[in-house]
């Protein structure tokens, strides 16, 4: 059954008629250079701590030592008086509201900027200094005296699920910042009338984004306004909570995002450095800037959140999922922010790749001690696809059925309407699965394997175009471009989607420039600056492209079609029987008839008494803010779908692993940029594989972090990397920018399952629990050979 076209989708179907027609592209599909290549390997690119304004003071901040304690009292008399400082505040200075994250439910917002009466975890804010440098602030800050009196403290989520648990913020709620259900179908008629049933418990480690560039922000009041230049993954979204925050109008706040040295989901959040720079800025009349140092963003930000699974299903013998019944515990550090959105995300992803018809399934985010847990990359996929994929595999096993085959059996395919109001238009799983697994050789190998070598799959689905709960009136546009046509013969792109790495602002440019027939660096493009560029909510949950994408496709297909319409009445003929290529504009059945590019916008401003040729283009899918709390309707406008495949080896004598082949089978439509497509991969199998067998964030008894620091946190480099195949499949999607569908985010999610199911094959024995590191599978295959050698 065909999905129901919106009226969003309505509303622009007048500029199907002169959109480029697929075998006329030139740019989409292909591989170009990115329009920020040149700026960032000369050193142009100016990332926020580059930035340097006249009168700048420095600021830092006071952190908590205790991971729950009271604030009794705080001094700031000494570090007021120290030389060199201009500003000291506290808790009590703002009088705006709590920080948190989405906009649409500001009302769970539940973080201080800076902390009033207690702090949660170790490293929270309590107090900020500017002065006329770094040195002096950070002696005022010492100089700083807090009277605590500690409180007992909850450091991971199963302690914080019991009745005499301390509460981390409020008394009788068993510590839960967020709590969702999911039911489909009848799971006890399921259950009751399966062959095969099967239920395990497994859990995955708090992780760091670690982006190369450090959290910062630099404000500047004057003239009664507020600039921001900040390291934010949503303009925005950063302008809402400043502006909340600080108790003042949205008008008074100006964000500017400077180039950006990656975000993975960690720069999603407004935080108190940025709130603070914000507040000493307006009682000092002079800017202010604050840089986190590396410890402080491993403890101060957003981490990936551990979460513990119970996953239980129901199987016919011939390998058909019946059911599924599963709870998922998210270990949500001290506060909520856009972590609270991960808890109902992670049901979603437990319902696709694979078609399950019976569905019961809770989750919950228990409050800790610990740092806050939000968005990162995958935005909980990558947990929730680990534990349903190696749960997989241990059902194909207890079957006696192909891993793979299991995996094709229940896929998703084209068409498919998931029980909860999930509509799948375009998917090639099924072909993912097939490449995949022959580029790993699976068939010839899977029974051939040498002592240590192990083969692994896993499948993944993900969200394409998603992010209109994030706003609080769904009605508005979640995406929104402007394109201006310029009289010789250029194009200026108003957006707001926000680079933060990941390749959207050439994106956006090829588009215009194929859509008008120009060359990419005749495209010049405005972007992230909430007083020039229009509404755009962020780049998170794999929209940037779908969405943005859209919007800039139907801003310049806009203003083509104002061109168009003026030369085709000159001439006699419709819109659509004209197209524009090397600036000119021409009838596509007579190149002969001509004009160019600058005679054309002439034409347009002549007859419109000088008003530009101006496109607008706006995105916003459909449905209501209320749908991460029902977890019912279609979370999405199109869906990706992937296998990967690992072949590994393990060295029994020491537990270290060798992951010596990768290979990523992904469908994402019609890939804009094929080389920038392709470095997602790469740098989603890197990402997949610290997840799996390396990265974890260690804590001590009084919720300490243990390695804060790059020297001490384990991630892959370089030299751990596989031998890595990509592989695009599927046909282009319909409603994606030039059949486009996402390729950042879900890439993430088979890579560590299928390590680990390549692992366990390797040793026979059944990992669970991440990371699996070299010392557990050590310690693992020596009792595995005590035991048997205890047996004999």
């Amino acid at each position: 059954m065909a999905k129901e076209r919106s009226e969003n989708w309505k509303y622009y179907d007048h500029l199907k008629k002169i959109y480029k027609k697929p075998e006329d592209y030139e740019l989409a599909g292909k591989s170009y250079t990115r329009v920020d290549a040149e700026d960032k390997v000369t050193g142009r690119a100016k990332y926020t701590e580059d930035i340097i304004l006249p009168g700048m003071l420095y600021g830092k901040l006071k952190r908590s030592p205790y991971a729950h304690a009271k604030i009794i009292s705080i001094d700031t008399s000494k570090a007021e008086a120290l030389s060199g400082v201009k500003c000291v505040i506290t808790g009590k200075d703002f009088h705006g509201g709590k920080l948190g994250n989405p906009e649409a439910f500001k009302e769970l917002a539940d973080k201080d900027p800076l902390c009033r009466d207690e702090v949660r975890f170790v490293g929270d804010e309590v107090a900020a200094v500017a002065a006329v440098d770094e040195e002096t602030a950070q002696e005022a800050i010492d100089l700083i005296e807090v009277v605590y009196e500690e409180l007992p403290c909850v450091l991971n989520s199963t302690d914080a699920l019991k009745d005499d648990a301390p509460a981390v913020h409020y008394p009788d709620t068993h510590n839960i910042s967020m709590f969702t259900t999911m039911q489909a179908g009848d799971c006890d008629k399921a259950f009751a009338e399966a062959d095969y049933t099967d239920k395990h418990h497994y859990s995955t480690q708090m992780m760091v984004h670690a982006a190369i560039e450090p959290h910062g922000a630099i404000a500047k009041w004057e003239n009664n306004e507020l600039t921001v230049w900040t390291t934010t993954q949503g303009a925005y979204v950063s302008r809402f909570w400043i502006a909340y925050g600080l108790g003042i109008p949205q008008s008074q706040v100006r964000v500017i995002k400077p180039y950006v040295g990656g975000g993975f989901g960690g720069k999603l959040d407004a935080f108190p450095h940025e709130l603070s720079a914000c507040l000493m800025a307006m009682k000092t009349g002079r800017p202010v800037k604050i840089i986190l140092s590396r410890e402080e963003v491993f403890f101060g930000t957003r981490s990936r959140h551990p979460i513990e699974f119970t996953i239980e299903s129901a199987f016919k013998k011939d390998g058909t999922m019946l059911a599924k019944r599963c709870q998922h515990v998210l270990d949500g550090g001290a506060y909520g922010g856009s972590g609270i959105a991960a808890n109902a995300l992670s049901l979603i992803w437990a319902t696709f790749p694979y078609r399950i018809p019976n569905l019961d399934m809770t989750a919950r985010r228990p409050y800790t001690n610990k740092p806050a847990s939000g968005a990162m990359r995958g935005y909980s996929a990558c947990q929730v696809h680990f534990a349903n994929d190696v749960h997989m595999d241990e059902v194909a096993e207890e079957l006696g059925i192909d891993p793979v085959e299991l995996r094709r059996i229940n896929g998703c395919v084209p068409g498919y309407q998931g029980p909860t109001g999930l509509q799948v238009t375009s998917c090639a799983f099924r072909e993912t699965l097939d490449k995949a697994s022959e580029a790993i050789h699976w068939e010839e190998r899977k029974n051939n394997l040498k002592p240590g070598e192990g083969i692994g799959v896993a499948g993944s689905g993900f969200v394409s175009g998603t992010g209109f709960p994030v706003l609080e009136t769904p009605a508005y546009a979640s995406a929104s471009t402007t394109v201006r046509l310029n009289r010789e013969g250029y194009a200026t792109v108003f957006t707001g989607a926000n680079e933060i790495g990941q390749g959207s602002d050439t994106v956006m440019t090829m588009i215009v420039a194929e859509e008008l027939g120009l060359k990419m660096d005749e495209v010049k493009l405005v972007q992230s600056d909430t007083t020039l560029t229009p509404y755009d909510a962020g780049s998170f949950g794999s929209r940037v492209t779908f969405l943005g994408g859209n919007a800039t496709r139907r801003a310049v297909g806009d203003a083509k079609l104002k061109l168009l319409e003026v030369v085709a009445e000159s001439w006699g003929c419709k819109p659509e029987d004209i197209t524009m290529k090397d600036h000119r504009v021409f009838i596509k059945s007579d190149s002969e008839k001509n004009i160019s590019y600058s005679e054309g916008i002439w034409m347009y401003e002549e007859k419109h008494f000088g008003k530009a040729v101006i496109g607008v283009g706006s995105f916003a899918h459909d449905g209501d803010k209320d749908i991460y709390v029902k977890n019912e309707g279609n979370y999405a406008p199109a869906y990706s779908f992937s296998t990967g495949a690992a072949r590994v080896e393990v060295d029994d004598e020491t537990g270290c692993i060798d992951i010596s082949d990768f290979i990523f089978a992904h469908d994402c439509g019609r890939p804009l940029n094929l080389r920038a497509v392709e470095g997602q991969i790469e740098g989603s199998v890197l990402l997949g594989l610290g997840f799996a067998v390396y990265e974890e964030c260690l804590f001590n008894e009084k919720g300490k972090m243990l390695n804060p620091s790059f020297r001490d946190y384990r991630f892959p480099t370089a030299l751990d990397m596989p031998q890595i195949q990509s592989i695009i499949c599927g046909e282009p999607d319909e409603e994606g920018p030039f059949g486009a569908k996402e390729a950042g985010e879900g890439s993430t999610a088979p890579v560590g399952p299928a390590i680990v199911n390549a692992i366990n094959r390797a040793t026979g024995l059944k990992f669970h629990d991440l990371p699996v590191t070299p010392e557990k599978v050590w310690r693992a295959i020596k009792e595995k050979k005590a035991a048997e050698a205890a047996n004999h």
